[in-house]
Formats: C-alpha cells, sequence, structure tokens
C-alpha cells in the first residue's frame, strides 16, 4: 500500500509501507511504526488514544500512539503507533487473564467520565448486552429468539464496580518468547472488569480451542455467571448486527457458544 507523502511527513516517517496480517487488514507498517485507518468518529478516538498514552505497563506491552505534527493522535483519518512484535497463540487462557488483569488494574485508575460516546455495531451490542436499549429492529428470525430467551434470564442489580475496559482481548494479547506480552486493538467500554474477563474466556473457548472446564479460571464473584451470559449476548448481538441477512452466518456462531450456554443454563 502506498501511503501520501502527507501522511508519512504528518508522523514523521520514511521508508517504504508493507500491510500488516491479522485485524481488518487494513494495517501498515513502516519502519518502526505502524499506520491504521480510523473511522470518521475524531473526538471518540482521540479520547481513545490519550487514554491509551496514558497507562504505563508493568509486567505487558502496549503500542503506544505516536502524535502528528499537529500534536493530534488523528491526521486526515489515520493513526500512527510504534511497531510492538509479537504473535497470536492457541492456548495459554490462564496467562491471557493475568495480563487483562495487569491491565485492568492500570485501567482502574483511569476518569471514564468524559468518554465520548461511539456508534458502531459493538458499542451497540454493548448496550444490549447491558438491557440499556432493547433488541434492535434489524435483529430478526432465529437471532432474535436466542438474545430475547438469553436476556429474559438477566436481571440489572443495583450497582457495578464500574471502569474502563478493554472488551475484545482473547485474539489481541500477543506473545514473545522474550518479551512481556503485547495488548493490542483497544476496544473500550465502561463495565466491570468481571465482564471484561467473561469476553476473554468465552471468546476463546468459541473461538480459540480453550476447554470449557477453563471456565473456572474467572473470578468466582457473585457476578460471574450473569458476566459471562452478558457476554455470550454481546458477541451473539454483534454477529446479528453485521449478518442480520444471513442467518446461517449467525447460527454458526451461535453453535460456537452453545456449549457454554448449556453449561451455564
Amino acid at each position: 500500500m502506498n501511503l501520501s507523502k502527507d501522511i508519512l511527513d504528518a508522523f514523521t516517517l520514511k521508508g517504504e509501507s508493507m500491510p500488516l496480517l491479522g485485524g481488518q487488514h487494513t494495517s501498515v507498517r513502516v519502519g518502526d511504526f505502524v499506520l491504521k485507518p480510523i473511522d470518521t468518529n475524531v473526538r471518540y478516538y482521540e479520547w481513545l488514544l490519550t487514554v491509551y498514552n496514558a497507562i504505563h505497563p508493568k509486567g505487558y506491552r502496549l503500542a503506544k500512539p505516536v502524535r502528528s505534527h499537529q500534536e493530534t493522535f488523528l491526521y486526515k483519518g489515520w493513526c500512527c503507533t510504534q511497531y510492538e512484535p509479537g504473535e497470536f497463540r492457541n492456548g495459554k487462557l490462564f496467562e491471557k487473564l493475568e495480563v487483562a488483569r495487569l491491565f485492568h488494574t492500570d485501567l482502574a485508575e483511569l476518569s471514564f467520565q468524559d468518554m465520548p460516546s461511539a456508534d458502531h455495531k459493538w458499542a451497540k451490542a454493548h448496550q444490549i448486552a447491558w438491557q440499556k436499549e432493547g433488541l434492535l429492529r434489524e435483529i430478526t428470525g432465529d437471532a432474535y429468539t436466542i438474545l430475547k430467551d438469553l436476556l429474559s434470564g438477566l436481571i440489572l442489580q443495583d450497582s457495578y464496580p464500574m471502569q474502563i475496559i478493554h472488551a475484545d482481548l482473547a485474539g489481541n494479547i500477543l506473545f514473545d518468547d522474550t518479551l512481556a506480552p503485547l495488548i493490542i486493538d483497544f476496544s473500550p467500554t465502561i463495565a466491570p472488569v468481571e465482564y471484561a474477563e467473561a469476553i476473554l474466556v468465552c471468546d476463546s473457548i468459541a473461538w480459540y480451542g480453550s476447554r470449557l472446564e477453563e471456565l473456572h479460571y474467572l473470578s468466582q464473584s457473585e457476578f460471574v455467571r450473569e458476566m459471562m451470559l452478558r457476554a455470550i449476548v454481546f458477541r451473539l448481538t454483534v454477529a446479528a448486527l453485521s449478518t442480520h441477512e444471513n442467518e446461517v452466518v449467525f447460527r454458526n456462531e451461535y453453535e460456537c457458544f452453545q456449549p457454554i450456554i448449556q453449561y451455564l443454563t
């Protein structure tokens, strides 16, 4: 991919651009840096990258963002981060949970009162999983019936310990033989830490070959079963919003999470 000289100059980058595998296949490496296109919600992503930049990790690594010559983290739809080595590895669920807990301990120190709202399908799915919105009109058929049934077994408590969390960690903790684990693709929402851990563990079992009995790695808090159900509602809602015209795709996703659902219900 050939990036414009304007974009490269904005982040003081020189060198050949090389597409990176993984994610949405839109990121580009230039030397020791990575450029990634960002959607139009500039205020949200400036906030996100500012939060990311405020963390000083210990026991794990972050690919820190780089400011443009305008002192912003976004420039004409692109952000830049430092390149950090690492690879995804199946399994290692206990280690991934340890990394997640270190990261969330650091995130707990940050204020979320000024977090801008997001309008993507993941944000909508979190709202539905937390019963802040009803099921949307585009969710129909089997998806509607399954999600309505799962939500009927969930009751909101009076209060939860809320903070900024990373809601998509299962595929975004990378490992290196000598360096600390690397967390990438920060996907923030405001929720209990138990919710983030439930998403990590349920995703790992559904998608990455972890064993059902590894559910016991989760903290046995009063919220643990509830958080697992909300995590599954979140993922199935994302699938429904992504594929509302393709029932087969939603059904395949549902089958991935079905062993956990059966265990919980």
